[in-house]
């Protein structure tokens, strides 16, 4: 079949050819508008969904619909997240923190003039307990951190730590309050100082006498072996509970050395693995990850990892107990009990 012709400023023009260019302008697809696709958001280092959906007001589960995100918890660096409705930029008046070792939220708190409850909602966390270093924590209300030091009145003392000393205990022995050592000396975390470490009194009094040693019924001491999977708790230096365990697979093995207990959280939560930890003691950070001593964790579908392999290497570098030996070191054990971990 031959087609028609017809003349144009150009020339003979097929008429099926310019039904053909008018079919295809017909079926190219309109570009939706920017309020039809959404805020597009890539994922930084330290960030989960209930965080990024706090700056942009809309819900972790929109986002996952909007994604078709299977796992909520499973969220890569780089990755593009859709914002549903046209999410508006984040919220000019957040400010945002990265967690340094030995950070705490409390400290934190404190550095920027809120709280710790207000610090936990804007970032959807699990407890309080439990951040971990390099984490992008949301400041909300752009709250201002804390001022530079001031120089020393007249009036402030100087104070050289020693064995057993706490800023609490110095903080009496001096007459003033507790944070007020700690924003003095910008402590990140109150319940890190160290033998010689020269702090800030300020305002105090002269000290007052050393306390009496405690007597040794307030020993306490738990020891794990690698080679054995075991752990030995031992109290005024004998033995208290002889446990099995199970320790750091191949690959994640659980560091030896000495340490002591970090903190304590009834259910801890692990994002990385979506895991609870019940009975959680904190022992020592891997990296960006802190360690510790916990039950037998348990899956989103409640269902428990490792169950009838303790005594076997099988964790990813934490010490696992039975739930009931977990239970009974949590109440048993301090913040500040030794931990040593050997071979």
């Amino acid at each position: 079949m031959r087609s028609k012709v017809v003349m144009g400023k150009w020339g003979l023009i097929p008429v099926m050819w310019i039904l053909g260019v008018m079919l295809l302008a017909a079926a190219a697809p309109v570009a939706a508008s920017p309020e039809q696709q959404g805020t597009i958001h890539v994922v930084q280092a330290g960030e989960h969904l209930t965080m990024i959906a706090n700056r942009y007001a809309t819900t972790p589960q929109a986002i996952a619909s909007a994604n078709n995100l299977v796992n909520m918890n499973l969220l890569y660096v780089g990755q593009r997240l859709t914002i549903p409705g046209g999410g508006s930029s984040p919220t000019q008046g957040n400010t945002y923190y990265v967690v340094n070792r030995g950070d705490t939220l409390t400290a934190i708190a404190a550095r920027y003039g809120t709280t710790t409850q207000a610090l936990v909602d804007a970032n959807g966390l699990a407890s309080a307990n439990l951040i971990y270093v390099g984490q992008r924590l949301v400041i909300p209300g752009g709250g201002s951190s804390a001022p530079a030091p001031s120089t020393p009145s007249s009036t402030t003392g100087y104070y050289t730590v020693q064995v057993g000393d706490t800023v609490s205990s110095i903080a009496v022995r001096h007459g003033v309050t507790a944070w007020a050592i700690v924003n003095a000396n910008h402590l990140a975390n109150p319940n890190f100082i160290y033998v010689g470490q020269r702090l800030v009194i300020p305002g105090g009094s002269s000290p007052a006498p050393a306390p009496a040693p405690q007597p040794s019924g307030s020993n306490k001491r738990i020891v794990i072996d690698l080679s054995e999977q075991h752990m030995y708790v031992y109290q005024d230096g004998g033995l208290l509970w002889s446990w099995v365990t199970s320790t750091g697979m191949p690959g994640a093995a659980t560091i030896p050395g000495h340490f002591q207990v970090l903190n304590k959280v009834p259910n801890a939560y692990a994002y990385t693995w979506g895991l609870q930890m019940p009975y959680w003691l904190g022992i020592y950070w891997a990296g960006s990850l802190q360690n510790g001593i916990h039950a037998l964790p348990i899956m989103a579908d409640g269902r428990i990892l490792w169950d009838g392999y303790l005594g076997q290497p099988v964790s990813y570098g934490c010490v696992i107990l039975s739930t009931e030996n977990a239970q009974t070191l949590y109440n048993w054990a301090e913040i500040g009990t030794p931990v040593d971990i050997q071979y």
